[in-house]
């Protein structure tokens, strides 16, 4: 009887059971290293320092990416760009920043993205959420609805996803929270990846979103999904939609906001 082909398959799994990872044992694990952690908290300290340093100025300008999925190449061009332009203070991802939520996806971003002169902040998208990719974003990133102040002005990523998350009601109650104090500040932002016009949304669920913007007088919505850039006041009210448009389609967004105004301009790549 031959013995050997067992003997060494045990012998390879005792020797590779204490191992960190030897082999990734499905595409679909969320096993998350740890230099891939925290990565939303670690760019808010580079943004508060950034900050610190431009007391005395109000206006600045800030990056937006979306949907880049597995367009890599229009990725790196991208951020090639944003890292020669020095007025630039951070980066928004408007999401879908994988195409189906794996973690070799994740992980060939985030290291994309750590070449980035700049902090950079994502929210998560739908296709973010497909398989494991809600537990790895989390992980990676960190919450999925947070807010930020810079320069007066407040930034809230939200997480609008409807579908791939079972038909759940995004946090509506954490959403308006956020706003409740939106008239202590110069600007709001609010940053969801599917538009609030998106098939994804109920009539309902449209009117109750378009009606909180207007209410606590957002600047502008800015979302992802859609992947041709729209800027417009799409309802007819105070509020001002962005749709960032998709990398892949030769550009990117780059938004400067003043005292009294915000300015958008696409950028080609």
């Amino acid at each position: 009887m031959k013995k050997t082909p067992l003997i060494t398959f045990f012998i390879l799994t005792v020797l590779f059971s204490g191992c960190d990872r030897v082999f990734e044992y499905t595409p679909y694990s969320a096993n998350v290293s740890e230099r891939f952690e925290h990565t939303t908290e670690n760019n808010l300290k580079n943004l508060k320092t950034i900050e610190q340093h431009m007391q005395c100025q109000n206006q600045f300008k800030i990056a937006l990416i979306s949907d880049n999925h597995i367009a890599y190449n229009e990725l790196r061009d991208v951020i090639n760009l944003i890292n020669h332009d020095d007025s630039v203070c951070f980066v928004i991802h408007g999401g879908d920043i994988t195409d189906n939520g794996m973690l070799k996806e994740f992980e060939i971003f985030h290291n994309m993205m750590d070449d980035l002169v700049h902090p950079y902040f994502t929210v998560i998208g739908n296709h973010d959420c497909l398989v494991n990719g809600r537990t790895i974003y989390k992980e990676m990133f960190g919450p999925e609805n947070y807010s930020f102040v810079f320069k007066n002005c407040k930034f809230i990523f939200f997480n609008d996803i409807i579908w791939e998350l079972n038909y759940e009601d995004p946090d509506y109650y954490w959403l308006i929270d956020q706003l409740q104090d939106s008239g202590e500040y110069n600007k709001v932002f609010v940053i969801a990846h599917i538009p609030p016009w998106s098939d994804q949304f109920s009539g309902a669920s449209t009117i109750f979103y378009k009606t909180l913007m207007d209410t606590f007088n957002v600047t502008v919505s800015i979302h992802g999904h859609h992947h041709d850039c729209e800027y417009q006041e799409y309802y007819h009210d105070s509020v001002k939609y962005l749709v960032i448009g998709a990398p892949v389609n030769g550009y990117y967004c780059e938004m400067s906001v003043f005292e009294d105004s915000v300015h958008l301009e696409k950028v080609k790549i």
